[in-house]
């Protein structure tokens, strides 16, 4: 049977796992990011995972990683999303060392997360669709029939995060003011929630606690009105058949869901021409997507 390894490459956690051609994980893994410390240590973790993960009939490696990723170099570019130190990495350079056996393959982790949904998920029926991805940050993908994945000029083609949600608002470690990653993501939301009282707790506490405490329920609140107008400027951006909406975050969407859609059609024009949909495979979907990566490739490449 042939078989992939993919990695998914989040900043607070790196699961990995063996897939075959249906995208079934045969087998799965994990390592924690909490006591990562620079470039070496990450690399550390995902070759650790890998060598766990390895067995017989591997054809090759794709691993998906925050930031802007010359995916033709496998190298991390100027910024290194919510990573430390993460921007300028070689990532297929470093690791080949360690598995110079293996074919590797290195996307952005949003991208990858859309190869899975359009494979497999939510988004198999759509002729063209945005994925979100919410978590740490906030990664973005747009897909087309004709185009594929969309990576840019530059490899920054997509980077949804980083669109203007607050002009001049809060600033973002992309060197911008306002992102819609600063107000958005897991990460905001705890951010946000220290800033208003001094306190600090998980963001699936805060979305949890939103039913009894009024400082929680208020942030929800703006968080889903955010995310309906950060909807409706994709929608009139880009007019996609439809939105995914994947990542960490989504696992407490019966806190924010219908709110979020509830706005999206309050400040939208159209609000019918776009399908809006949670993702199918959740944590999931960035190692399954990694491991299409590498199918696709190795077929292309005749490898």
């Amino acid at each position: 049977m042939e078989k992939v390894i993919g990695i998914d490459l989040g900043g607070t956690s790196i699961y990995g796992g063996v897939l075959n051609k249906d995208g079934e994980i045969l087998k799965r893994g994990e390592r924690t990011m909490a006591n990562a410390k620079g470039q070496g240590d990450v690399l550390n973790k995902i070759g650790d995972l890998i060598e766990e993960l390895m067995e017989d009939d591997i054809l090759g490696i794709g691993i998906g990683s925050p930031g802007f990723i010359d995916s033709n170099e496998g190298k991390v570019l100027g910024i290194g999303g919510n990573i430390q130190g993460w921007a300028g990495t070689d990532i297929r350079g470093q690791l080949s060392k360690r598995f110079s056996n293996y074919p590797i393959f290195v996307e952005n982790d949003a991208n990858i997360a859309a190869l899975c949904e359009k494979w497999i998920g939510a988004a198999k029926d759509f002729g063209s669709f945005l994925m979100i991805t919410l978590g740490t940050g906030v990664g973005g993908a747009i897909y087309t029939e004709k185009e594929g994945i969309l990576t840019g000029y530059k490899y920054q083609g997509a980077e949804l995060g980083h669109a203007i949600l607050y002009p001049k608002g809060n600033q973002c470690n992309c060197g911008q003011k306002g992102c819609a990653e600063r107000y958005v993501s897991g990460r905001a939301i705890e951010r946000i929630y220290a800033e208003r009282t001094g306190e600090e707790k998980k963001g699936k506490d805060i979305f949890k606690d939103s039913i009894n405490d009024k400082i929680c329920k208020d942030l929800v609140e703006e968080f889903a009105e955010d995310m309906g107008i950060y909807l409706v400027s994709l929608k009139n951006i880009f007019d996609p058949q439809g939105v995914v909406i994947g990542g960490g975050v989504i696992n407490s969407r019966k806190y924010w869901w219908d709110k979020m859609i509830y706005y999206y059609k309050k400040h939208s024009n159209d609000p019918n021409a776009m399908k809006i949909v949670p993702a199918a495979y959740l944590n999931d979907s960035g190692m399954i997507g990694a491991g299409k990566v590498v199918f696709d490739k190795i077929k292309s490449k005749g490898l």
